[in-house]
């Protein structure tokens, strides 16, 4: 009987701490939502659950939150990350002074005659300008607004093509652009946790094809362009709508990210670093994984993810700085610009350090054996992948966040997928699809913010113009999760 009881107790107690490892993710979501505060919002997360590690205990407490901060991100893998994004932002910021842009857009307007020309040129120019989202809005936005008006086209079509290029296209490339590291390190921390031996990295690529969301969104958007879906005639009163869009925030994000070209026009030296950039990224995929598999595809899935990007970021910066050098662009600018743009990552590498931390103590709480034992048992495995998109939607929406969303889903979704043998792949890329909701429909989303400012229309209007497309794509989205489920 004694036995009994002793096992009953443990039971509750156990059962209690899984309870509060629930409630401190989702104290950090709320708050995050009300606030508008993911740095805050996951920073009194952290305390919070250290001084529950603590027993209550306040200094314990935050003696044991600031050691799961160091723990989870003093290792080799955490480190890569954190330079990775640091040089990425760097590079993005150096291509912004070589005249390439400006070059790019010279050429582009001798060809560019129709409303449909316009638009399709922000999709021909990302390929150059996919490393980064605000890069992306900010260079392909100069171009797409001189176009717009060369033709006399509608800026909401020009703003919603450029949200969607952005965010939601960015999200589906693999390798070379600032989501990748972000991705890959929050996978890696919530695989961890788990313990999923697998490469994050090799997730991330199998999960792509079930980001519904923003594949269902890319559609749209080519339907925008071609058959005028989902938009009429621009009847806004331009000079009206610029003076509204003067007192939103928008502009206050879009100085941020401002930039003024210093050089003649130069479209080589927009082209150059990133052919340098992709090539040399898949060159490190090959050569760090080529003693670990036969064939070039199988020495690529095999390969040192996160020393090979940060490796070929590093190399195309130092190449791309001797070529500016060499056209006489001042190397005081080169350092300048690379050190505020490794600056503009550092609240995107705040948030992952923080979320790795937050992970670690929700890990020593019990939140995996509490949602292995009770939680996953009481969801259709067949609604997991639709609900855990729902949530990251709702949540992306009221933080205006993707980055913040998939660092505080990531860790709740994958030990839901262990506990009831859900597709991994499918799980993540609910979260990512759940996630990028946020930075393309929230007012509060940069991209949405950044592209409309770029377009000169009040922000509030451009999310108006984007709400029916993203339901529509919420909605398939949602049904084809539960297919996806079923048939996995």
């Amino acid at each position: 009987m004694q036995i009994l009881s002793k096992y009953l107790r443990k039971r509750v107690i156990n059962l209690s701490y899984g309870l509060i490892s629930i409630f401190i993710p989702l104290l950090v979501i709320l708050l995050a939502a009300f606030t508008k505060r993911i740095i805050s919002s996951l920073i009194i997360g952290i305390l919070t659950g250290g001084i529950l590690l603590g027993k209550g205990n306040i200094i314990n407490g935050t003696i044991l939150a600031v050691e799961h901060l160091v723990k989870s991100s003093a290792n080799e893998e955490s480190l890569y990350i954190i330079m990775f994004l640091f040089v990425f932002g760097a590079l993005g910021e150096i291509m912004k002074v070589s005249g390439g842009i400006k070059g790019f857009s010279k050429i582009a307007d001798k060809y560019v005659k129709t409303e449909k020309g316009a638009l399709g040129t922000i999709w021909l120019v990302s390929i150059f300008t996919f490393i980064d989202c605000c890069f992306h809005v900010i260079s392909t936005g100069t171009i797409g607004k001189a176009l717009i008006n060369k033709v006399n086209g509608n800026k909401y079509k020009l703003a919603h093509v450029l949200n969607v290029t952005s965010c939601l296209l960015i999200v589906l490339i693999p390798f070379g652009t600032t989501y990748v590291g972000y991705i890959v390190g929050v996978v890696a921390s919530s695989l961890n946790k788990v313990g999923i031996k697998e490469s994050a990295y090799s997730i991330f690529i199998k999960s792509i094809p079930f980001n519904f969301y923003a594949i269902v969104m890319i559609l749209i958007s080519i339907g925008v362009i071609i058959f005028n879906f989902g938009f009429t005639k621009d009847n806004y009163n331009e000079d009206k709508n610029r003076r509204k869009e003067n007192v939103e925030h928008g502009h206050e994000a879009h100085e941020q990210c401002e930039f003024e070209e210093k050089v003649a026009p130069r479209p080589l030296n927009l082209i150059l670093p990133l052919i340098l950039l992709i090539t040399s990224t898949f060159f490190f995929f090959w050569y760090t994984g080529k003693g670990k598999g036969a064939g070039f595809f199988s020495a690529i899935m095999n390969a040192e993810f996160e020393k090979s990007i940060l490796i070929s970021g590093a190399l195309t910066i130092v190449l791309t700085s001797v070529f500016y050098v060499l056209q006489k662009i001042p190397m005081s600018e080169i350092e300048s610009h690379f050190l505020s743009g490794g600056n503009e990552m550092i609240p995107p590498i705040i948030v992952l350090i923080l979320s790795w931390g937050l992970s670690s103590i929700v890990k020593d709480l019990g939140f995996v054996d509490f949602i292995t034992n009770v939680v996953g048992n009481n969801i259709p495995a067949f609604l997991i992948p639709a609900v855990i998109f729902l949530i990251g939607c709702a949540s992306s929406y009221f933080m205006g966040s993707a980055w913040g969303t998939w660092a505080l889903i990531m860790p709740i979704a994958l030990p839901l997928a262990v506990s009831t043998n859900s597709s991994i792949p499918l799980i993540v890329g609910a979260v990512l699809a759940g996630g990028s909701l946020g930075d393309n429909a929230s007012p509060l989303g940069e991209t949405a913010i950044l592209s409309a400012t770029i377009s000169d229309i009040p922000i509030i209007e451009h999310v108006k113009s984007q709400l029916p497309l993203s339901i529509i794509a919420i909605g398939i989205s949602t049904i084809l999760f539960i297919i996806a489920a079923v048939i996995i």
